[in-house]
């Protein structure tokens, strides 16, 4: 399970972000993961696929099912990359890990947009610090 490293050069703000405690749903979630809706109304899961509307980004993990984990909805977050990302890359849900990469350029496509990256990730499961402002690209 994914967890933010404690030693970051750089940190999330704690100040102007929302945050909203869920239940997980299907078991642990590790932190620095984007979540989707679940099947009740307080529970979040890890993406079933790619480019999907994230609720947001886990602040905090939930090492088994049904234990409330801390979801930012808005503001700054620690991420887990799953591709590089440059600093003011549009990043999006990559695959079913929760792990976040830049959208695509491909013409004429959607992105379901998490956020902005604030700082850069060189490689995969790097942590870096994303901006949750969900949109559509």
């Amino acid at each position: 399970m994914t967890q933010v490293a404690a030693d970051s050069k750089m940190g999330a703000s704690g100040v102007n972000r929302l945050i909203r405690s869920y239940r997980a749903e299907g078991g642990a979630i590790g932190a620095g993961l984007a979540v989707i809706a679940g099947t009740a109304w307080d529970q979040v899961k890890l993406p079933d696929s790619a480019n999907v509307r994230a609720i947001g980004v886990t602040a905090l993990a939930a090492f088994s099912e049904d234990v409330a984990l801390a979801v930012t909805q808005f503001g700054e977050v620690s991420a887990i990359a799953d591709a590089p990302i440059n600093r003011g890359d549009l990043v999006m849900v990559n695959s079913t890990t929760g792990k976040l990469a830049p959208i695509g350029v491909q013409p004429g496509a959607n992105y379901n947009v998490v956020g902005m990256a604030l700082s850069a990730a060189a490689a995969q499961d790097d942590e870096f610090v994303l901006l949750v402002v969900p949109s559509r690209a």
